[in-house]
C-alpha cells in the first residue's frame, strides 16, 4: 500500500504523444511485474494490444480484477491512486490515451 508521502511514478511506461488535446501512453508490465504507484489527473481510454489480465490494487488496500483480452478497451473516469499487477505469464501491452 502507498503512503501520502511516497512519491507517485508515471502513469505508464513510455510518453509517446503529447499535444494540447491528448497524451497517449504506451503501458508495458512483464509477468510477475506491477505498474508505479500513480493517480490520472484526466480521463483515459485503455485498449489492449497484448497479453491480458491484471489486478488493480487501490492505496486503501482493496484490489480488483481487470479481465481483459487484445482489442478490449475500457474508459476510465474514477480516478484513485493505484498500481496494476500482471499475474500472468505473459507480458501485458496497453494504449493509454488521457483526455485533457
Amino acid at each position: 500500500m502507498v503512503s501520502d508521502d511516497r512519491n507517485l511514478g508515471d502513469i505508464a511506461t513510455e510518453l509517446i504523444l503529447e499535444n494540447d488535446k491528448v497524451r497517449i501512453w504506451n503501458l508495458v508490465v512483464a509477468p510477475g511485474e506491477s505498474s508505479d504507484w500513480h493517480l490520472h489527473e484526466n480521463d483515459y481510454v485503455t485498449v489492449v494490444v497484448e497479453g491480458g489480465d491484471l489486478d488493480v490494487e487501490y492505496d486503501d488496500g482493496s484490489v480488483e480484477s481487470s479481465p481483459s483480452q487484445i482489442g478490449s478497451w475500457r474508459y476510465h473516469g474514477d480516478h484513485r491512486i493505484h498500481r496494476v499487477t500482471n499475474k500472468t505469464s505473459s507480458t501485458y501491452k496497453n494504449v493509454l490515451i488521457e483526455l485533457k
